[in-house]
């Protein structure tokens, strides 16, 4: 199965880090990813085998053209961008089960995804003198109610119902049935927006995401923002799927085109050599098993 990657030249070692990460991590995943280059010369940087390089213009609309140009529309791909990368396996037993389902899965599902919707995400920032951050340790329920509600009491009044941010979909607010189970893990039809869970992890259709990166209604030469603010105007109609617990934890790799300090410290562990681009101390994890997954800094 092929393994889309959303990359471009100055991040292709933070796709580097993706690849082997999957590849060590999940060591069956058998993917053959694919990884968008336009100037640099992407073999220099990776030492995979399961990796193919597709020449491409830079803007984002023919990268994806070109990612997706010969493969059949109607046939899962595994999407990946590179700002999401693999940190721990969870459920191994499931991702195996539905890496096998997603190609007899059929016309009636759009995406399956490999995280829960429920968590936006763990911020924060490493002391580098001491690794993490110290705190007292917390419960991730606990910690992320309350980082909710102390964000959401800074907020006028006015804007709080607009951007009020629940862990669950509010339809999710009654208890409803599966819609199939791999391995015995329960998969719930998605039916808020789209672009929850988006860029995480999952298994898709070409066609899927042709309907997003290469819409009308994007400029021809569009950059990442445009594209996340049509994402977030735009319902479209989606048979997507996800489980109620994370698969796998994923960290976010950069903040505003800067290295997260969590991301660089994956890198050195992997043998990955960074990107030239600033470090910074952030991090964020996309997890709801806590953070056991995260490297510590050297003292």
């Amino acid at each position: 199965m092929k393994g889309v990657v959303l990359s471009f030249d100055p991040h292709l070692e933070i796709a580097n880090l993706l690849v082997e990460t999957y590849n060590r991590l999940w060591p069956d995943c058998r993917f053959q990813f694919r990884i968008p280059f336009t100037d640099r010369n992407p073999s220099s940087i990776f030492r995979a085998q399961n990796v193919e390089f597709i020449s491409t213009s830079p803007d984002i609309r023919s990268t994806v053209e070109s990612l997706l140009c010969d493969l059949p529309e109607h046939e899962f791909v595994f999407w990946c961008i590179d700002d999401r990368y693999p940190i721990e396996i969870f459920e191994p037993t499931v991702l195996r089960a539905v890496r096998d389902f997603a190609p007899h899965a059929g016309s009636d599902i759009d995406s399956i995804k490999l995280t829960d919707l429920t968590v936006e995400g763990i911020m924060g920032k490493l002391d580098t003198r001491q690794g993490m951050a110290n705190r007292r340790p917390i419960s991730l329920p606990r910690w992320l109610t309350r980082n909710w509600r102390r964000q959401l009491s800074l907020r006028p009044d006015a804007q709080r119902a607009e951007n009020d941010k629940t862990w669950r979909q509010r339809e999710e607010g009654v208890a409803r049935e599966p819609a199939f189970r791999l391995a015995d893990q329960p998969f719930f039809r998605q039916l808020g927006h789209p672009k929850n869970g988006f860029y995480m992890p999952q298994f898709t259709k070409p066609a899927f995401l042709k309907r997003f990166f290469l819409a009308p209604a994007l400029p021809l030469k569009y950059n990442i923002r445009e594209f996340h603010h049509f994402l977030l105007s735009t319902n479209l109609e989606h048979k997507s799927y996800f489980p109620n617990k994370f698969l796998l934890s994923v960290g976010e790799s950069t903040f505003r085109g800067r290295l997260s300090m969590v991301c660089y410290e994956q890198m050195l562990k992997f043998g990955v050599v960074p990107p030239k681009i600033e470090i910074v101390r952030d991090y964020k994890i996309y997890s709801d098993r806590g953070l056991a997954g995260i490297i510590e800094l050297n003292s």
